[in-house]
């Protein structure tokens, strides 16, 4: 087997010292979050593994077993272990760089572990391609033989992308409900709301959603998201993921949590529906990509990213609020909340996406948080982690190829075919991440600050702005978002009405 990339020359890249650290304390070097190989297939099974011939009944009659070979970590420079084609990179001129010698570093008698001995995941079934397994077609008439045949096309290089099944396709690793990390909350309305996420997406240029159904892990899994996903055949590809994650620490410290589902569950999808799509994104199902300006799809914003040769779109993220007069009625309590609490509850004649349009800043946004989203050529990208194109097509250029491609070869890669979106004239993304009763205490009063501490929204007036000043309302609460009129006027309207045409979840 090998890796899809060099995770040696990516260190390289991003400046560091090595790929692994004998502390343990590598968390932050997310292009290592995910170990990905590939596992040859002997030549006479090709036919069968590509056909799916080899799956009979929806039962496996082919299996893997899966052996590491185990060798000691490699805590040293990251260009000791660089592969031959990399001899033309500048070494980094540290003390103690050596090549990589194995008689050397091993002695000349180093003898593997016994197979036996080595530990190994056995019987992995080899189950049909992704089309065949989980791509429905609207009128289920493409027979197995015509999928594979369509798949070996599009795996095929097609620049023009004239081959793909899919222009865009949106993954998204959800349940049920789920905790927040650190078991600080629990949030429960996710089936509500995939319904409506989905809606709009596909209303907006999205012609597929894979759903990586993570609800078994949660809650016992008690309930799924299926009676959701029903709703849309032929465009949601559902995929049970009963996965837990490692741990679900909060993503700050040392000691930062691990969301391995999460992780796996987006490098399946690229790996499984990259190679139909011409481009793909993993979002949350919070989060709504909006076509803005004179566009009036995400297809249309695409069709003028590729005329610009970018190969990646980044979204900024920036939390919104739920704006209070469009909210239940707040029903004060003090159970576990002395100072005075109430269950922020999206009226259910309304959508999330009009409830949370307040953002904290007007567009342009500048102080977003470090948690973009993208959209991005899954061809081109070799390793995608939650916010960030890790690891690319020309990030593993050596210097020879790099410059071939027209760039100056420099150790610290940067790049250069991604664009951030334009906020007014192109696409925003909303990021409607629910507010729950604990994040309410003492609203009454902290809303009224001059500087509120406020996570509930009291939209600005039209036409008002930061800076006018402190502005607040009859009752005295202090304003603090702003009302997307795009949104608002063109994209609730319109959402309200698609969600009306599809039947409630069972």
């Amino acid at each position: 087997s090998v890796h899809n990339f060099d995770y040696d020359y990516h260190t390289y890249r991003k400046m560091y010292k090595s790929t692994f650290t004998e502390e343990g304390f590598d968390n932050h070097m997310i292009w290592s979050s995910q170990l990905l190989f590939k596992c040859p297939v002997p030549p006479s099974l090709v036919e069968t593994v590509k056909l799916g011939s080899s799956v009979v009944d929806d039962y496996a009659t082919l299996f893997v077993d899966v052996v590491p070979i185990r060798t000691p970590p490699r805590y040293g420079f990251p260009t000791q272990f660089f592969q031959p084609r990399f001899a033309d990179v500048p070494k980094v001129g540290m003390d103690g760089e050596i090549d990589f010698d194995a008689e050397k570093e091993w002695g000349d008698s180093h003898i593997l572990p016994r197979v036996e001995d080595s530990g190994r995941w056995e019987n992995i079934p080899i189950c049909k391609p992704s089309l065949m397994t989980y791509a429905e077609t609207k009128d289920n008439a493409e027979t197995d033989n015509k999928i594979a045949i369509r798949q070996e096309k599009e795996v095929e290089s097609d620049p023009e992308g004239n081959e793909k099944r899919w222009n865009l396709i949106a993954c998204a690793w959800t349940s049920a409900s789920f905790h927040t990390r650190g078991e600080r909350r629990h949030i429960t309305d996710n089936v509500r709301r995939l319904r409506e996420w989905a809606e709009f997406h596909f209303m907006t240029g999205f012609d597929q959603i894979v759903i990586y159904d993570n609800s078994e892990a949660q809650d016992e899994g008690e309930d799924t998201l299926e009676h959701v996903t029903d709703l849309f055949p032929g465009q949601i590809t559902r995929i049970n993921w009963p996965s837990k994650v490692c741990n679900n620490r909060p993503g700050t410290g040392d000691n930062k949590g691990e969301r391995s589902s999460q992780y796996a569950a987006e490098s399946s999808c690229r790996l499984r529906f990259g190679a139909h799509a011409n481009w793909l994104g993993s979002f949350d199902i919070d989060e709504y990509l909006v076509p803005m300006g004179g566009y009036n799809t995400m297809t249309d914003v695409l069709h003028d990213m590729d005329k610009e040769g970018k190969k990646v779109i980044s979204f900024q993220s920036m939390r919104a609020w739920p704006r209070i007069d469009l909210l239940e009625e707040p029903k004060k309590f003090t159970e576990n909340c002395p100072e005075g609490c109430f269950h922020p509850k999206v009226r259910e004649d309304l959508t999330f996406l009009q409830t949370y349009n307040c953002d904290q800043e007007e567009p342009p946004r500048k102080n977003v948080m470090p948690a973009e989203k993208q959209i991005y050529r899954p061809d081109y990208v070799l390793l995608h982690f939650v916010h960030y194109s890790t690891v690319t097509k020309v990030s593993q250029l050596n210097k020879k190829q790099t410059e071939e491609y027209g760039i100056t070869f420099k150790r610290g890669y940067k790049e250069r075919d991604v664009k951030v979106v334009d906020e007014i004239k192109e696409a925003t993304m909303l990021h409607s991440k629910s507010v729950v009763w604990d994040q309410t205490r003492k609203w009454e009063k902290t809303c009224k600050l001059n500087n509120p501490i406020c996570k509930v929204g009291f939209p600005f007036p039209e036409g008002k702005h930061r800076s006018d000043g402190v502005l607040k309302n009859d009752e005295g609460y202090t304003y603090n978002c702003f009302v997307n009129k795009r949104i608002e006027n063109t994209w609730v309207p319109k959402l309200e009405a698609a969600l009306q045409n599809r039947p409630e979840a069972g």
